[in-house]
């Protein structure tokens, strides 16, 4: 079976749409959190992973989000996240509210920033020289999926792998082009993919609605 693997989308919808047309191949849909923040289309997000019952972990934005506190963000995130508060229908927020912190398949777990029990699993940064990921693999002995930091990669360890599919709605490993993976579970093998979206249709989305104009900027700059 092909399973689809992506986080951050960060209420990116163009991006996400093109990713999904990706990943029509894939029987199910996982996604590492971080559903919204950032840009402007939180509503048709949240009802596309509904309608495709596209399952979620929360990630630091979405809780956010759901409880108004922000924190430790900076001025753009809490612009951004402020708005999408305001302006989620309460449907929207409920599912956001009911997202768990770990979602456990057959095949990996699945966490937004760290294995963990508490809520350091939404604001701990793995990155792929960290040590904790073999660690992590070595306790578990089951593979991890993670997102938080927008950067894709995949570390291998004793049979296991730690995967982080990338952002869909706002890379920053300096490559513009939306980020996802493709989990093979019969062969136990993961695949990062890459593909282009209209970012500048998501860039005068930003501008139209007020949010902060960087936000657009930077996706043209992958960062």
């Amino acid at each position: 079976m092909k399973v689809g693997l992506i986080s951050d989308v960060h209420g990116n919808l163009i991006a996400l749409e093109e990713v999904l047309s990706c990943l029509n191949q894939c029987e199910v849909i996982y996604c590492a959190g971080d559903v919204v923040g950032y840009y402007p289309f939180p509503n048709e997000v949240i009802e596309i992973f509904r309608e495709n019952e596209i399952r979620s972990v929360m990630g630091n934005h979405d809780y956010a989000v759901v409880t108004g506190d922000f924190f430790g963000f900076n001025i753009f995130a809490t612009v951004a996240g402020q708005w999408t508060r305001k302006n989620l229908k309460e449907e929207n927020m409920e599912w956001l509210m009911n997202l768990p912190l770990k979602i456990e398949t057959d095949w990996f777990n699945v966490y937004h920033g760290m294995p963990s029990e508490d809520l350091r699993v939404l604001d701990e940064y793995i990155y792929p020289n960290d040590p904790r990921i073999k660690l992590s693999l070595e306790e578990l002995k089951k593979n991890v999926i993670v997102g938080h930091t927008h950067v894709q990669f995949v570390i291998w360890h004793k049979g296991y792998f730690f995967a982080n599919p990338g952002s869909v709605g706002q890379p920053r490993d300096g490559n513009s082009d939306s980020a996802y993976a493709i989990y093979d579970t019969e062969k136990n093998r993961i695949e990062l993919k890459r593909v282009k979206y209209k970012i500048q249709e998501v860039y005068d989305a930003v501008i139209k609605a007020g949010l902060p104009e960087f936000l657009g900027e930077r996706l043209f700059l992958g960062y």
